[in-house]
């Protein structure tokens, strides 16, 4: 009987210790306060909407060549192609720079914490690097099919908006991988604005020509930006000097190489993060 008695109340200690199993909140609040904490800053007012659109209002649309044929489309439309994949990179480089700085800083174990934990904040994180990179993009689109903007057919429209989206996946884990070797703020500016260098070096900005254009083929945003032109321009590159066809093979080997390069050294830096704990 006293062992029965004994049992019995192990187990009742034993519910009243263990707690319900919790419900894992939804995500949907956390990601739209992210998304409203990183849009309304100005760092990315500035670099992430303002200054692509900007630079496609001064060079798309009031140049006297905005309107001259291009492929299946108009100069027009490959400038705004162009500041859109920029803008891209300009978005995914900040929102997951902010994520390496703020796991730097404890952020993870606070979130690994919650009901949701490290798999509800990676997941909008994620989400929100995406919705980020959409808001320049549409909006760069919007405008360009009001000013003068012009495409064959609304699947070059559809497949030039889709390829001016290939940056984020390189260019997030770009981000990531400066916000985890120089966990700060500052880094994660600089990163940011590195990526207007590397636009530079693409053939975005401006027709290069010469050692600049062989060169911009292995810089990281040559591949992704490329590709974004391919529904409008095909295989043609326009250099400063000539015309160039080139095979798509490039771009994509562009893109999948530096993908994997950082990739690998965001995996080196996560050990190096491990190693020392």
């Amino acid at each position: 009987m006293r062992t029965e008695t004994s049992a019995d109340t192990n187990t009742k200690t034993s519910t009243a210790i263990d707690p319900a199993p919790s419900e894992r909140p939804s995500p949907i609040p956390y990601l739209l306060c992210e998304l409203r904490a990183t849009v309304l800053r100005a760092d990315t007012i500035i670099f992430i909407v303002i200054m692509p659109l900007g630079m496609y209002l001064l060079f798309g649309t009031m140049a006297s060549y905005s309107d001259i044929d291009a492929g299946r489309g108009n100069v027009n439309a490959v400038i705004m192609v162009n500041m859109a994949a920029f803008s891209t990179a300009m978005a995914a480089t900040t929102m997951a720079g902010s994520c390496a700085v703020e796991l730097a800083g404890g952020w993870g174990r606070q979130m690994g914490l919650t009901p949701g934990g490290m798999r509800t904040y990676y997941l909008v994180k994620s989400a929100a690097a995406v919705l980020l990179s959409l808001v320049p993009t549409t909006l760069l689109f919007t405008t360009g099919a009001l000013m003068g903007a012009q495409c064959d057919n609304p699947l070059v429209w559809l497949g030039s908006y889709a390829g001016s989206l290939l940056p984020t996946i390189p260019f997030a884990l770009y981000g990531l991988a400066i916000g985890m070797w120089f966990p700060s703020q500052g880094a994660v500016g600089t990163a940011a604005a590195s990526v207007t260098v590397w636009a530079f070096l693409s053939n975005i900005f401006m027709p290069l020509s010469g050692t600049l254009f062989t060169i911009a083929h292995y810089t990281p945003l040559y591949g992704a930006a490329t590709l974004a032109q391919r529904p409008i321009m095909g295989d043609v590159i326009n250099t400063a000097s000539s015309i160039v066809h080139e095979s798509p093979w490039i771009q994509v080997a562009n893109l999948m190489a530096w993908t994997l390069i950082i990739a690998t050294v965001c995996l080196l830096s996560h050990r190096r993060g491990m190693s020392r704990r």
